[in-house]
């Protein structure tokens, strides 16, 4: 484990990896390890963009091999050893269908292909329709220097063919009591899933499980069909919700722990902290760690509020969340009112947002016609301002992005009360 410093007691740019430093989550935790201990069921973890989905999965995979440290996060302890062989990877932009998918997971050294007594290369070829995209097996045999023969797979199908068999050869060779456990982090981002229900079926009663973990707000958009697989998401189904401020805070004071207590925030900023993270932890750790290195700067081991508040601003005119940031700066442009309309919508606890009442107030403040508050919503739900709220049915609208909003609302103004309207 790397030595814990100011710089790395936060990790705003990636997910918690060590458990001593995962915060909460106890029933999560728990309905984890239920689904485990479920014969036949498949896991699918979602819920909104940041709020620790990526780390949750990394707590599953050291569940399913016993982790001491792990199973004593749990309030009920497993009823058996769970002892699977767990392999986790994380889709990207070339992980386009479900084919690509199984390509990874079986050429992949930190995947399926170290444990398989075959090797199997992807290619592409010319077919009817144009280019197609294969797998080739290269059958072992003895020594691989001295005997090596091939044979092509030459069908789009015979790649699921070829991952369900080196699963089954995986899990028959007993190399883990209670089977094969895949985690497939950021799933969300296959934008054809077609076929995944009917790997689930095929391997479920195989010993083989898997995890599947994305953003979503509901199962059906992580899987269009789910139905076909009702029985097996049963006891698999978890909705990730964004964390308590109890837990947020949790969060700092594990950070503060693991620098052996040489540096505190004061009540007054963990609880700001934790209120405009609205249940995100990636915030949490975002301004914690610019609020620590503010706070050394200036000769001080105690992160006031003031300096919190500081940091968050810096954060914004520095860049330092490059995704909110431009989101942001596209969003609001030029105007004032827009901004000011934005971040009245994300100052809504609501997810869904009521817009009689929030119209004339704004309409109030701002010393316009209701009517004109109309037209900017109009304009922050258009494709020229990022689509960043869309219009859910009548007088109701929600946030694209429940990360973006927490963004929002926290967010130093870019303009001030008077400055013209350029572009409204």
């Amino acid at each position: 484990m790397d030595e814990i410093t100011p710089h790395n007691a936060f990790t705003p740019a990636k997910e918690v990896q060590d458990i001593e430093r995962f915060a909460g989550r106890i029933s999560l935790l728990d309905d984890i390890a239920a689904a485990l201990q479920s014969d036949g069921a498949q896991i699918v973890l979602y819920g909104q963009r940041g709020i620790g989905k990526s780390s949750v999965a990394r707590v599953l995979s050291q569940i399913a091999i016993n982790d001491k440290i792990a199973i004593a996060r749990l309030s009920t302890p497993p009823h058996t050893k769970l002892e699977y062989l767990p392999i986790l990877i994380t889709c990207d932009d070339s992980v386009s269908n479900i084919d690509k998918l199984l390509i990874r997971l079986l050429t992949d050294d930190s995947a399926l292909a170290s444990w398989l007594p075959f090797k199997v290369v992807e290619r592409k070829y010319v077919g009817e329709g144009g280019a197609k995209i294969g797998i080739k097996v290269v059958e072992l045999s003895g020594r691989i220097s001295e005997s090596i023969t091939e044979r092509t797979v030459e069908v789009d199908a015979d790649i699921h063919t070829t991952f369900i068999n080196a699963c089954r050869s995986i899990v028959g060779s007993g190399v883990a009591k209670h089977g094969l456990l895949i985690i497939i982090d950021e799933f969300d981002r296959i934008s054809d899933k077609t076929g995944i229900a009917s790997i689930l079926k095929a391997l479920g009663p195989e010993d083989v499980m898997f995890a599947l973990v994305g953003v979503a707000g509901n199962i059906t958009e992580l899987i269009a069909d789910h139905e076909s697989v009702g029985r097996q998401l049963t006891d698999g189904t978890i909705v990730v919700p964004p964390m308590t401020k109890d837990d947020l805070g949790e969060i700092i004071s594990r950070a503060m722990s693991a620098l052996d207590g040489k540096y505190e925030f004061e009540l007054g900023a963990i609880e700001w902290i934790t209120s405009i993270a609205k249940g995100h932890p990636f915030y949490v750790h975002l301004v914690g760690k610019h609020a620590l290195l503010r706070a050394i700067s200036q000769k001080t081991n105690i992160v006031t509020k003031d300096i919190a508040r500081d940091a968050l601003a810096d954060i914004a005119f520095k860049g330092s969340a490059p995704i909110q940031e431009a989101t942001y700066k596209k969003a609001v442009g030029h105007s004032y009112v827009r901004e000011r309309i934005l971040k009245g919508f994300a100052e809504r606890d609501d997810q869904e947002i009521y817009t009689t009442d929030l119209y004339g107030d704004l309409a109030k403040e701002l010393k316009v016609d209701p009517s004109a508050i109309s037209v900017y919503v109009g304009q922050l739900a258009s494709e020229k301002y990022g689509s960043v709220i869309t219009k859910i049915r009548d007088r109701y609208y929600q946030f694209n992005d429940s990360l973006f909003k927490a963004y929002a609302a926290a967010r130093p103004y870019e303009r001030k009360t008077g400055d013209k309207d350029e572009d409204a």
